[in-house]
C-alpha cells in the first residue's frame, strides 16, 4: 500500500522528472525495512528456539522479562509442576545434511505438502505482481503516472484478506480454509485469464477480478508460511520456509 502511494506520486512526470521519482521511489523500501529492524528489536526471541541452539542463559533470561512484564499488569503466573516440564535438547547449528535427511527421508509426505503451497501461491504472486503495470500499460493503455492508482487497491485487497478471513482458520479449520482459498482464487484466475482473453475486461474489472483473487489468495498464502513453520521440527523450521 505504502508502495503503491508512493508511486503515484514519484513516478508522476508533471511532479519529478521520471529518472529521478523512479531513484526516490526506490527509497521506500529502506525505509520499511528500518521500521521492521527497529519493531523486530522490541519482539523476544523464542525461547524454544534459543534451548534447542543451546543458548540456555538467554532463553531464562526472555521468559524472565516476559514474567515481569506480565506481574507489572497485575497478572500472576500459577508455577509449572514437574511433571509438565517438557525436556529440550540443543543441538546447536543445523547442518544441511541434516535439513536434507528430515526433509526427504523423515517427512516426505509433509515436504510435499509445504513445497506446493509454497510454489503455487509465489507463481501466483510472482506472475502477476511483476506483470500488473505490463498489463495495466500495454493492453489496457493506462498512463504510467495512473497505474498507482490502480496498484493501491489491489494492495488493500492483500492486506484485507489475512486481516477478514484470517480467524476463520481457526474457527471453520485450516484444512478447509487452505482448500477453499486456493481452489476458489484458483478458479477465478482461471475466468479472469478466459475473460482476459475474450477481450471482455477493462483496467477496471481486471483489477476488481484480481483483488478479489489475492484477497483469497493473501489469506492461504498466509496459511502457507504458517503451516510449513509448524508442521517440521522447531530446530529447523525457519530452514524449512525458505
Amino acid at each position: 500500500m505504502i508502495g503503491s502511494v508512493g508511486s503515484i506520486f514519484f513516478l508522476n512526470p508533471h511532479l519529478l522528472p521520471v529518472a529521478l521519482g523512479w531513484r526516490l521511489a526506490f527509497f521506500i523500501g529502506p525505509v520499511i525495512g528500518l521500521v521492521m529492524i527497529y519493531l523486530r528489536r522490541q519482539v523476544p526471541e523464542s525461547p524454544r528456539w534459543l534451548l534447542t541452539h543451546g543458548r540456555g542463559a538467554e532463553a531464562e533470561r526472555t521468559v524472565d522479562e516476559i514474567e515481569a512484564r506480565v506481574r507489572r499488569q497485575g497478572l500472576e503466573l500459577a508455577p509449572v509442576p514437574d511433571s509438565r516440564a517438557i525436556e529440550v535438547t540443543g543441538q546447536g547449528m543445523v547442518s544441511y545434511p541434516q535439513i536434507a535427511r528430515t526433509l526427504l527421508r523423515d517427512y516426505p509426505s509433509r515436504s510435499f505438502l509445504a513445497f506446493s503451497m509454497m510454489v503455487t501461491q509465489s507463481f501466483l504472486y510472482n506472475a502477476i505482481f511483476f506483470s500488473y503495470a505490463l498489463v495495466l500499460a500495454h493492453f489496457y493503455h493506462v498512463a504510467l503516472d495512473q497505474i498507482g492508482f490502480f496498484f493501491f487497491p489491489f494492495a488493500v485487497g492483500n492486506l484485507a484478506g489475512p486481516l477478514l478471513i484470517g480467524r476463520l482458520f481457526d474457527t471453520i479449520g485450516r484444512r478447509k480454509m487452505i482448500m477453499f482459498t486456493y481452489c476458489v482464487s484458483a478458479i477465478l484466475l482461471a475466468i479472469s485469464g478466459a475473460l482476459f482473453d475474450a477481450g471482455a475486461l477493462t483496467a477496471t474489472t481486471q483489477t476488481i477480478f484480481w483483488c478479489v483473487i489475492f484477497f483469497l489468495a493473501s489469506a492461504g498464502a498466509s496459511s502457507a508460511y504458517l503451516t510449513v513453520s509448524e508442521i517440521f521440527p522447531l530446530e529447523l523450521r525457519a530452514q524449512a520456509i525458505s
